[in-house]
């Protein structure tokens, strides 16, 4: 049985109490929860173990340190458990730099395998932070990413040719109601990077029912002047709306709405999994990290950044036809039904692993 160490950007030791609990869907597992099955042993570091590393590690970001350097705190926790593990697993790009490092120096022997989320070198100091990043990519066995622009770009800095890959994230098929229901009105819910205003202001010009689900801070964008038929729910990001409140409100829209941000990270795609899940078609913001076309599919509708009118009329086309969006949700659903989800994603991970092992 080979041994897998897994780092993650948050607890998956609580997360997999969730997963156990029914309370939130296999696929914020990344795949864990299914290695087993092809004898591969999981050992979860702890997530926030040393504060004097955690808050190390704040200090560090607050201050814009230069150099990336990973989460502090579980790469000193990993150290004990190197010696018998057999490959390093990210299923967040961001936790393990100074691993890296050492690995493509000839320090570390073990290979790691990271999932790429966002591009890997972003802001104005990028040119200079490049030969750094060039490193971390050479001491990374495999860079799967869940977006092929994202894999493209980090094969451009890679020596090596297919460091990177797109696979495909897919929902737990058995978290979500098995038979959709057509619903009524709009559901946007989001933690970051949303663009709620424009949904807003654009839902106010029809008459159809909207719900936006949003934390504290993103309610100062003039929300509460929206038309009376936008309700706005303002969540705490502590006490954020649970999955089972969210499922329910969920299964009662007739389509669910995910407005994004302009920006250079991967967004809206754990939202864009829920829908795929309820078997809800979809309106969302294009995004050029987003590989899954809803449009192709037959799932949903595009709209540009920032297009009002554009937000309009999308969300009066699935007013005004009742049946085709009912349509795009169950092909939504049998995406998820015939191969698009998470049982299939872990074997592509695994399938990975076996790779890098042989190889290293």
């Amino acid at each position: 049985m080979n041994k897998i160490i897994v780092l993650n950007n948050y607890s998956l030791h609580d997360e997999t109490l969730y997963v156990q609990n029914k309370q939130k869907p296999d696929h914020l597992l990344y795949g864990i929860n299914y290695f087993h099955k092809r004898d591969f042993q999981v050992e979860i570091i702890p997530f926030e173990k040393c504060k004097l590393l955690v808050n190390a590690q704040k200090f560090y970001i607050k201050n814009k340190g230069f150099i990336p350097i990973g989460d502090l705190d579980q790469q000193w926790s990993s150290l004990k458990s190197l010696n018998d593990a057999d490959l390093i697993y990210a299923p967040c790009q961001t936790q393990t730099h100074i691993l890296n490092y050492f690995r493509a120096l000839g320090l570390l022997k073990i290979p790691i395998v990271c999932l790429a989320h966002h591009p890997l070198n972003r802001g104005k100091l990028a040119k200079f932070r490049q030969p750094l990043i060039k490193l971390l990519v050479a001491g990374t066995d495999a860079f799967p990413s869940l977006s092929q622009k994202v894999a493209h770009d980090i094969n451009k800095i890679s020596s090596e040719e297919n460091k990177s890959f797109p696979v495909c994230w897919g929902p737990d098929i058995d978290f979500y109601p098995s038979i959709p229901v057509k619903g009524q009105g709009v559901i946007a819910a989001g933690m970051t990077g949303r663009d709620f205003n424009t949904l807003g202001i654009a839902a106010s010009q029809t008459n159809i029912q909207t719900k936006i689900i949003c934390l504290e801070g993103l309610s100062s964008n003039n929300l509460a002047n929206f038309g009376q038929n936008v309700e706005i729910i303002i969540q705490s990001t502590k006490d954020y709306m649970k999955y089972d409140k969210l499922l329910e409100i969920y299964a009662n829209a007739q389509v669910l709405a995910i407005p994004l941000s302009t920006t250079t990270t991967l967004l809206g795609l754990t939202s864009l999994m829920d829908a795929l899940g309820m078997g809800k078609p979809v309106i969302m913001t294009k995004h050029p990290l987003i590989d899954l076309d809803i449009e192709a599919e037959g799932i949903g509708k595009w709209v540009e950044a920032g297009d009002i009118n554009g937000w309009k009329e999308a969300i009066q086309f699935f007013e005004d036809n009742e049946d085709e969006a009912f349509a795009m949700g169950q092909r939504a659903k049998n995406l998820v039904m015939n191969g698009r989800n998470s049982v299939s994603f872990a074997n592509q991970i695994m399938d990975i692993f076996e790779k890098a092992m042989m190889n290293s």
